[in-house]
């Protein structure tokens, strides 16, 4: 049956280069071969958000007068409804904390230098988008907590001189968060993100396939080649199923709760902050003056997606010692003001 199947695709489609591709595609191995893994789990962690995505798409209501009443209706009315939004919690927490480390792993083991500058662009603008995800889902319950943490986000915008207000007003769709604001972060949400994902990360996955994983300069003339098919893709296969075990495990260990139903007129409760990955950016606007700390953050933030091209030593196989101290001064930056963030929340 299986030949019969496999010739039935070949007369059509001719499969002989792409079995010759499989059968001859190697990975390089070495000490640090492990961080190569963090790539397809984050593949697969964006897999299973989109499955249990649509699961729960099937029964949420975006409307604020039912759109907490339809979370609490998957959760305790349909039928293992509470586990599947539990693995979407969890799953988005987990999506980003994997694509962080597979930014940084790459970064210190220069993987962005020529000729893969495009792949680290792309992602950029994936880790970009995963954040984008989180922001606009985070609303969707319409609680207390998600309803005025949003109100921050949003409204951040609106130290940036001239342009502030009108970015603001896009995102809320109106003068404040409301019912527009919770249409078009569905909207986002569920199909415009989604559908510009499905392009960055085919684009991604094509030129990781062409240009093949990068060797860390360290490793030069250290490595050995293992087979892409079965070796590798075993391997991978046995990361995600750990992955996905230890998600599950959270999912039913701590699942995920319902908040209560906002009431826009109400103050807005102490102790409000963001979730953790945004927390680093929350505590540098309230460490400076907005205006500075967004600006510092941009700049930042276009170094970073510029590197490539700005680390002209490690393009020709030189150690650069200056981007590696300035990759280790953004990651502790960064870990040093998400614990300031929590625990001066948590004090306050």
């Amino acid at each position: 049956m299986k030949k019969r199947i496999i010739n039935f695709f070949d007369e059509r489609i001719d499969l002989a280069p792409i079995r010759n591709w499989v059968r001859h595609k190697t990975i390089s191995q070495h000490k640090h071969s492990f961080w190569y893994y963090f790539g397809g789990l984050a593949l697969f962690l964006i897999t299973v958000q989109i499955i249990t995505g649509i699961m729960l798409a099937f029964y949420y209501s975006p409307n604020p007068a039912t759109a907490n009443e339809s979370v609490r209706y998957i959760m305790e009315r349909v039928h293992y409804g509470w586990l599947i939004r539990s693995i979407h919690f969890w799953g988005a927490n987990f999506l980003v904390a994997v694509v962080f480390v597979h930014m940084f792993s790459t970064y210190f083991m220069k993987a962005y230098r020529k000729p893969r500058e495009m792949m680290w662009i792309l992602g950029i603008l994936i880790l970009g988008l995963v954040l984008a995800f989180s922001f606009t889902g985070y609303l969707l319950p319409w609680t207390t907590l998600s309803y005025f943490a949003t109100k921050v986000g949003v409204n951040t915008p609106l130290v940036i001189p001239g342009i502030g207000g009108f970015l603001a007003r896009i995102m809320q769709g109106g003068a404040d968060v409301g019912a527009a604001t919770l249409t078009r972060m569905f909207t986002l949400h569920t199909v415009v993100l989604p559908l510009t994902a499905l392009i960055l990360i085919s684009l991604h996955v094509l030129l990781s396939q062409i240009l093949g994983t990068s060797v860390p300069l360290s490793q030069k003339g250290y490595t050995e080649q293992t087979r892409f098919f079965p070796d590798f893709v075993m391997r991978d296969a046995a990361v995600w199923a750990g992955g996905f075990a230890i998600l599950l495990a959270f999912a039913t260990i701590f699942p995920a709760n319902l908040g209560s139903k906002v009431n826009p007129v109400m103050p807005a409760p102490p102790g409000i902050k963001p979730e953790w990955y945004f927390l680093f950016v929350f505590q540098t606007l309230r460490t400076v003056p907005e205006i500075v700390a967004m600006g510092v953050i941009t700049l930042g933030a276009l170094i970073w997606l510029l590197v490539p091209f700005l680390d002209k030593k490690s393009s020709r196989g030189e150690k650069s010692r200056f981007f590696t101290l300035f990759g280790l001064a953004v990651l502790v930056y960064m870990v040093a003001m998400t614990i300031t963030a929590y625990i001066t929340t948590e004090v306050h």
